[in-house]
C-alpha cells in the first residue's frame, strides 16, 4: 500500500464516516474503481480508530460527562438508588447502550453481510435507499425532544433501525438521523446522538478482528501509510462532523440526497455495463 493510497483511503473513511452517504459503500466503490485493496486488517481497524478519535475530539464534553454517571450510576446502584433518569446525561449515556443492544443481532449475520462488499450493483440501490430515508426525514420533519425527554423506546427503535445500516450503501448516520426524526427529536440532538452512537458500533465492529489484525505479520513498509491513514481519517472525520453541524442549521438534506441519488444511479449503471 502507497502512502497516496493510504491519504485516499483515510480521507474518504473519515468523510464518509459520519456524513450521511455510507463510508462501507464508498469504499467498496473506491476499491472497485480504482483497484485499491484495504487488504490489511489491522489498517482497516486503524482507519475506523482513527475517525473515532475524531468523535472523542469533537464530543469529549458529552464523552466525559457521560463516563461519570455511569460511575455515579454504579454508585447510587449500590446505596440501592436505582436512578436511571437522574440527569439528562445520564439519560443519553443508558439511551446510547440502549440503542447498540440491536447491533447484536450484527455479530450472527457479519458473515453473511461480508459478500454484500463486492457488489457496486447493490451499494448503488443501497445508496438510493439512503437518498429515500434522508427524503423522508425532511418531509417529516424533526421535533422537540433532546436528552432530558426521550424515552428508552425511542433509543431501541433507532437502534433497531441502525441495524440495517450494516449493508454497504445504507448510511449509519443517516438511518439514525432518520429514525430520530421520526421519534421527535430535535435536528441537533439527533445529529448529535447519531455521532456518539458511533463509538460503541465503531468499537464493536472491530473487537472481533483484533485478534486476527494481531496475527498479521506487519510489513515495516506498511508503518508509515497506516500511521498517515490514521491522521487523514481524523482530520476528514474533524471536518465531516464539523460540516454536518454547520449543515444541520439549513434545515435540509437535500445536498446529500441529490449526492447520494447520482452516486447511486452511476454505480449501478456502471455495474451494468462492466
Amino acid at each position: 500500500m502507497t502512502i497516496w493510497e493510504a491519504i485516499i483511503l483515510g480521507l474518504v473513511q473519515g468523510l464518509t464516516e459520519f456524513l450521511p452517504v455510507s463510508s462501507s459503500g464508498h469504499l467498496t466503490l473506491l476499491q472497485a474503481a480504482f483497484g485499491i485493496e484495504e487488504n490489511s486488517m489491522l489498517f482497516s481497524i486503524l482507519l475506523h480508530f482513527g475517525t473515532l478519535i475524531s468523535v472523542f475530539i469533537c464530543f469529549w464534553r458529552d464523552i466525559v460527562e457521560m463516563v461519570r454517571e455511569f460511575f455515579l450510576l454504579l454508585r447510587d446502584a449500590c446505596r440501592g438508588e436505582w436512578n436511571l433518569h437522574k440527569t439528562p446525561m445520564r439519560r443519553q449515556m443508558v439511551m446510547v447502550v440502549l440503542a447498540t443492544i440491536p447491533m447484536v443481532v450484527a455479530v450472527f449475520i457479519n458473515d453473511y453481510i461480508e459478500s454484500f462488499f463486492t457488489s457496486t450493483l447493490l451499494v448503488g440501490f443501497m445508496l438510493l435507499i439512503t437518498a429515500a430515508l434522508l427524503v423522508v426525514t425532511d418531509m417529516h420533519g424533526f421535533g422537540r425532544k433532546d436528552a432530558s425527554t426521550a424515552t428508552w423506546r425511542d433509543a431501541l427503535i433507532i437502534g433497531a433501525m441502525q441495524l440495517v445500516a450494516i449493508i454497504p450503501g445504507i448510511s449509519r448516520s443517516g438511518t439514525v438521523m432518520t429514525g430520530g426524526a421520526l421519534r421527535g427529536y430535535s435536528r441537533p440532538f439527533a445529529v448529535k446522538f447519531a455521532f456518539i452512537m458511533s463509538i460503541p458500533v465503531i468499537i464493536g465492529a472491530n473487537i472481533f478482528s483484533v485478534v486476527d489484525a494481531v496475527k498479521e505479520s506487519i510489513d515495516p513498509a506498511l508503518i508509515l501509510p497506516c500511521l498517515v491513514g490514521v491522521f487523514v481519517a481524523m482530520l476528514s472525520g474533524i471536518a465531516a462532523i464539523k460540516l454536518m453541524n454547520m449543515l444541520v442549521r439549513r434545515k435540509s438534506f437535500r445536498p446529500f440526497v441529490l449526492y447520494c441519488t447520482l452516486m447511486g444511479l452511476i454505480s449501478i449503471v456502471l455495474s451494468l455495463i462492466f
